[in-house]
């Protein structure tokens, strides 16, 4: 519940079910389940939100290319932003005077608050799989390039998981650029929640892509996935 001095954005809830998915100006290309989370999924996306605990989520350090590394990446980045979506109202706040709430706490889980470069970097990686998830997507579309017929990657649809990757990059930055953007926005209800609104509707896109990106992976007969 909210308290009294925080008014919240309206939160809708996603289902679990099969639907077609659709692109720009384009028919269905496929249908996509939107895959239940199992316990093990609750317990690792319930890791990734302490972040000031000691647990690590993923391992993945900036530039690294290790394909297992980087599934598990993609994996826990999933579950990372299925915790802000289903925690949304958490987020996307207007106080009492019409202004914007604290936007680090989102814009960390986006990878948006986080340094470039150095050991502080990696350690930011590991606490925060969405961070630099797009060297996630680059590691495996590497391996998938020079493997040899016997690895699980030869059957991987490189092209669609190349371009669903991007589509999930994309809808990443715009909605750090929405939480960004809130701050700056004039004073009053109105144009932040349409602003928050925009924001969880990319949040929704990017979830749609991970769930694609996953059956990928999984059809391909990817460790771990």
């Amino acid at each position: 519940e909210c308290s009294s001095a925080v008014r919240c954005i309206a939160r809708t809830h996603m289902e679990c079910t099969t639907r077609p998915f659709f692109s720009a100006g384009a028919g269905p290309r496929l249908a996509l389940p939107l895959v239940a989370l199992s316990r093990r999924d609750i317990l690792i996306g319930a890791g990734c939100s302490l972040l000031t605990s000691s647990l690590r989520c993923a391992a993945r350090a900036p530039g690294s290319e290790d394909v297992d590394e980087a599934l598990k990446q993609i994996m826990d980045g999933r579950l990372a932003l299925r915790r802000l979506r289903r925690e949304w109202t958490g987020y996307a706040v207007i106080d009492n005077e019409g202004r914007a709430g604290n936007i680090d706490a989102a814009r960390r889980i986006l990878g948006g608050v986080a340094p470039q470069r150095g050991d502080a970097a990696v350690e930011v990686a590991k606490m925060t799989p969405l961070y630099r998830i797009d060297g996630a997507f680059t590691a495996v579309r590497k391996f998938a390039l020079k493997v040899d017929d016997n690895s699980w990657a030869s059957a991987l649809d490189i092209e669609s998981f190349v371009e669903r990757g991007e589509e999930i990059v994309f809808e990443l930055q715009k909605t750090d650029d929405s939480f960004y953007g809130v701050v700056y926005a004039a004073k009053g209800t109105s144009q932040l929640e349409k602003i928050y609104a925009e924001a969880r509707a990319s949040v929704d896109r990017a979830l749609v892509e991970f769930d694609a990106v996953v059956i990928l992976l999984q059809t391909a007969g990817a460790p771990g996935v």
